[in-house]
Parts: C-alpha cells; sequence; structure tokens
C-alpha cells in the first residue's frame, strides 16, 4: 500500500506534498511523486523537457524525505484522463492528494482537471489549501476540525469508513453537517406541509438530528456535533457555508461515479472545486465484496400486522432479531377516519401480540396506530420519522389493514422503502 500525491510542481503542490510525506510517515508507507504530462507538450526538446522534470522532481524528494517518509517519483507520459487512476490502483493507494493548481482562478476553484481525477480515481482525493492545520494536527498540537458532510447514501457511509482510518492518524473533531429541504422532509416523514415552513423546522430538525448524528456516529470516540440547514438550490453551496462558519480544516463527502451533466447536481463535485478549506472526496468502494463493511446496528425496528393470524406470525421473529437494547415499534394503520373509540380497541389489540420473556432483554416496545388511506405509504413514512434500522412485515393478511400485506401493500413497501425491508413467511402448512 501506497500514498501518492499527484504534483505539477507548483506551490500548491508543495503543500501537499508536504501533508502527503507526513501522513505516509506516520502510516510507514511509501509516498510516491507524480507528475503527470501531456505527450504534445514532448514534442519539442523531448528530451531536455523530461530530464527537467525529473530533476524538479528528484529536489522535491530530497525537500520530504527528512520528513519521514520514503519517497519516490515518477513522470507519467501519457494523455490518458485515467493515467493517475491506473498508477494509483498498482501501487495499491490509499489515499491521493493534490494541492491547488497553478494555473486555477482564485474564484472558480479547482477546474477541469481536478474534476477529471476525481472522477476517475477509485481512491479517496484529498484536495490540500494549507498544510498548517494538518502540520498541527499530525505534531499532535490539536485535532482535525473535519466538517463531514452527511446523508442516507453509500458514499456517505464510505466517507464514514475512511474518517475512522483517519482517525487513526491523529485525534479529529468531528462535526455532521446535513443540507436539507423542507418540502421534501415533510413529503418523507409524513408531516403536513404548512404555510410557513419555520413552523415545520423544529420537528424535521428534531428527527434529522437523531438521524444524522446515527449515520455520522464513528466507530470510536465521542459522537460528533450536527450541523442541520435548511436550504433553497445547490446542496453544496450550503455545506461549503456550514463547514465555513464552523471554521472546519477539512471538509468530507462521500461521491460516487458521474458523467458531465450528473457532476451539475453533483454535491462532491462542487464541494471539492469550491471549499476555500481543504476538501475530500471519497468515492463508493463495494466494501461488502471485500468483507470490509461494517456490520448494521439494528437499534429501533418497525413491525407492521393487520392484526390477522398469518401477518402476526411476523412479530415473534421481528422481536427475535432485536438486539439488547433495542426498541420494537409494532405498528397498525387504520383509514384516517377511524375513532378514538377503534384507536383504543387496536393499541389493546396490538399489546396483546407482543411476545413474553423480553425483560431479561431489555427490549422496548412502543405501539402506535398509524392513520391513512395508503397503508404502504403510511409504513414507509412511519419507518422515516421512527429512524427504524429495519421494516418487518408479514407476508399474507387479511384483516384490518386496506389489503394483503403481501399483495400491493408489501410490493408498495418494498418499492418505495429507504430503509431494509424484511418480508417474513409463515411455515408452509
Amino acid at each position: 500500500m501506497s500514498i501518492v500525491c499527484a504534483t505539477d510542481l507548483s506551490e500548491g503542490s508543495r503543500q501537499a506534498a508536504e501533508v502527503a510525506a507526513r501522513i505516509a510517515a506516520r502510516r510507514g508507507q511509501p509516498l510516491w511523486l507524480v507528475h503527470q504530462i501531456h505527450p504534445d507538450q514532448l514534442r519539442v526538446a523531448a528530451e531536455p523537457v523530461r530530464e527537467g522534470l525529473r530533476a524538479l522532481l528528484r529536489e522535491e524528494t530530497r525537500r520530504l524525505e527528512p520528513l519521514g517518509a520514503r519517497v519516490e517519483s515518477t513522470l507519467l507520459e501519457s494523455a490518458s484522463a485515467r493515467a493517475l487512476a491506473v498508477f494509483c490502483e498498482a501501487h495499491e493507494a490509499r489515499l491521493l492528494l493534490v494541492g491547488t493548481p497553478r494555473d486555477e482562478p482564485a474564484a472558480l476553484g479547482s477546474g477541469v482537471s481536478l474534476e477529471r481525477i476525481a472522477r476517475n480515481c477509485a481512491v479517496p482525493l484529498l484536495r490540500v489549501r494549507d498544510a498548517a492545520p494538518f502540520e498541527a494536527w499530525l505534531g499532535g498540537t490539536r485535532p482535525l476540525r473535519v466538517m463531514f458532510g452527511v446523508d442516507r447514501s453509500h458514499g456517505s457511509e464510505a466517507a464514514r469508513r475512511w474518517l475512522t482510518e483517519l482517525a487513526a492518524d491523529g485525534p479529529l473533531e468531528l462535526l455532521a453537517g446535513h443540507v436539507y429541504y423542507a418540502f421534501e422532509q415533510c413529503r418523507r416523514l409524513g408531516l403536513p406541509t404548512p404555510m410557513n415552513l419555520d413552523e415545520v423546522a423544529p420537528r424535521i430538525e428534531e428527527v434529522l438530528h437523531r438521524e444524522i448524528s446515527a449515520l455520522a456516529a464513528p466507530d470510536t470516540g465521542a459522537a460528533p456535533r450536527v450541523h442541520l440547514r435548511m436550504a433553497v438550490g445547490r446542496a453544496a453551496d450550503h455545506l461549503v457555508d456550514l463547514a465555513r462558519e464552523a471554521e472546519a480544516d477539512l471538509l468530507v463527502v462521500g461521491t460516487h461515479p458521474h458523467n458531465v451533466l450528473g457532476n451539475l447536481a453533483s454535491v462532491a463535485h462542487h464541494a471539492l472545486r469550491l471549499a476555500p478549506m481543504a476538501a475530500a472526496v471519497v468515492p463508493v468502494t463495494p466494501a461488502a465484496s471485500r468483507g470490509e463493511a461494517p456490520l448494521p446496528q439494528v437499534r429501533r425496528l418497525l413491525v407492521a400486522t393487520d392484526l390477522s393470524p398469518l401477518a402476526d406470525e411476523a412479530i415473534p421473529f421481528a422481536f427475535a432479531l432485536a438486539p439488547t437494547g433495542a426498541e420494537v415499534h409494532l405498528v397498525t394503520v387504520v383509514p384516517e377516519r377511524a375513532g378514538a373509540d377503534l384507536h383504543r380497541d387496536l393499541k389493546q389489540r396490538l399489546m396483546e401480540r407482543v411476545p413474553r420473556g423480553l425483560d431479561t432483554r431489555n427490549v422496548t416496545t412502543r405501539l402506535e396506530v398509524l392513520h391513512g388511506e395508503d397503508v404502504a405509504l403510511a409504513l414507509v413514512q412511519a419507518a422515516e420519522r421512527m429512524d427504524a434500522e429495519l421494516v418487518c412485515l408479514g407476508s399474507r393478511g387479511h384483516g384490518g389493514m386496506k389489503e394483503a400485506l403481501l399483495g400491493s401493500v408489501a410490493r408498495k413497501v418494498l418499492a418505495q422503502s429507504r430503509r431494509p425491508v424484511l418480508v417474513l413467511r409463515p411455515p408452509v402448512r
């Protein structure tokens, strides 16, 4: 494994190379300094140009060696946008660092070349603007202040895993930033949309604070402080503002492959381009395929029944999956016109279905009667409000719900839910 620093031999690249050398020394990994040159630039006086660039790379290598890393350099002669990505793959790079390109307009960010690097490389990309915060961090003077842009995506989970790896190099002060759109959240959570969005913001942020805290929580260390921002417009702009206001040293976001048009909406693309502090983008990797994905924590389960015998058979299985200290929400759905008497009766019937012997496992049970004409939508929205890590449904039922649970309802839940859904079939009769 190695650390790679792509350099254009500018002052910005020198800052990035210093950080790369310190990280490589801390990890005991070699550092590769890589300069890519287009073959067209070698059409005239090719050999003198090559030797001049190699001499500059050797000089930079000698400058960095006192920092404790084993430094090697190479000149990539290629027109391919993937040449650097191929080099990183061949040398099992764990991190790619870049500086501020020499031809970058100060107000515009990284430009096309940096975007191309981010799009093609399958390793975390760290863009360094100033080496000083990293020197203080790696020197043990203070923690690195990191704003982590969090959402419920594979990219965000990849970024969280990378932050755990980064924390092994030195202490982090972790902040979790999330930008949300009020109308979208009202639909997701099943909340009425008021005329004044400030009225609904506290309820939305109560749910989001719990969700973001759980999504951003590191494997070790203190829970992050959550920063939420109700937004209109491009999310990346607001995320960069959150990082700037928090005086973050580093902004970290996850990413997944985009085409050029997709980059217009990519938070990672614009954060990398616009952030006035260091920024890192972490690509999605097939962690599960390599056995590296962490085991998910199931702390809250939503269990749905229409109170029919077949649907009820899912309840014991769901409670059996609940680990010690978990919270199980046992729910059923009735039309909005249901009266108070029916509501009380249904809660009592739910109570009768709670399995015995849960006291020793410290499992908390919450009973809830949901209201809605669309059963599947009511269940999906309830799972979002509860921040359920798992939704459990029986495979078939004919009772209080409007439709059978694995007729159209379960199919709709499977199609609409952003949470894992477990459909339990009863034993064959």
